[in-house]
């Protein structure tokens, strides 16, 4: 096969993992908290000689060649010269906060400025920016899914069936005195994995103290999603345009293939 089919290929397959991180931006742009994801694109120039094929973890580029030499690089005509294929050896998370929009309900917290709240979960401590928090029959601060809200202590937050109100520096009080406090702590951009339910897992040791950061918790708003809709449909738009650009390429190629193999055949 033609290594420029190997191209286009890998282009198309590259703009389909833009499309679906772009996609999953956009159907995310009402969910509290959320912060868009960007995947990043490198050139990978391969280099000529037995090395490592193109597309790492793609099967159908395996070592198949002599000597073990990778696909499109079997003869020695095209293994004479180096080629560039993109990669995307990352997705990133933007942090920037989204806008803070007032609900009225006392239960409903935003953090203003850095940091993340901290859930227990059966599976461990997990973050989030989302706080519309609820009370369970115990009387315990929890996320909609039911997981508890982590106080300083890291255990749950009981506030009862009283009304509350939270300060700024996440203490929480009722008419009957101070019943718990808001843990805020602060996680490196580069630690953070999505786990689904708009949680975020992190190694624990990374977590840091926001004791006298810039800005606190906000009671009765939520933090808005940080997607940018008109651009996301912007680059949604441009990425299906290259997309099907691709497929054209990889049309025309293999019609060129046909036609030549048919030309062979007649002058066998």
């Amino acid at each position: 096969m033609d290594s420029g089919l190997y191209a286009a290929v890998n282009g198309a397959l590259r703009t389909e993992m833009r499309l679906d991180v772009l996609a999953n931006n956009l159907a995310n742009v009402n969910t509290n908290g959320f912060k868009e994801n960007n995947i990043t694109f490198e050139s990978f120039m391969t280099k000529p000689g037995i090395e490592q094929f193109p597309l790492p973890g793609d099967s159908f580029m395996g070592h198949k060649g002599p000597m073990e030499m990778p696909y499109p690089f079997i003869n020695p005509a095209s293994s004479a010269y180096s080629m560039s294929y993109p990669a995307a050896p990352s997705t990133t998370t933007d942090t920037t906060q989204g806008a803070l929009k007032g609900t009225g309900n006392p239960l409903d917290v935003a953090i203003d400025g850095d940091g993340y709240f901290v859930i227990n979960t059966p599976e461990g401590r997990r973050y989030t920016r989302d706080g519309s928090f609820q009370v369970n029959a115990a009387g315990e601060l929890v996320t909609k899914d039911g997981h508890t809200v982590a106080g300083t202590g890291g255990g749950p937050i009981v506030i009862g069936s009283q009304a509350v109100e939270i300060s700024q520096d996440g203490t929480i009080a009722n008419a009957s005195g101070q019943v718990g406090q808001l843990l805020r702590v602060g996680l490196p951009k580069e630690a953070l994995k999505k786990m689904g339910h708009n949680l975020i897992s992190a190694p624990q040791q990374m977590e840091r103290g926001l004791a006298g950061a810039r800005g606190g918790f906000k009671q009765g708003f939520l933090e808005a999603s940080n997607t940018n809709t008109m651009r996301g449909m912007t680059q949604m738009i441009e990425a299906n345009r290259n997309y099907e650009n691709y497929m054209k390429i990889i049309q025309n190629m293999d019609s060129l293939d046909g036609q030549a193999n048919q030309i062979g055949q007649l002058h066998g």
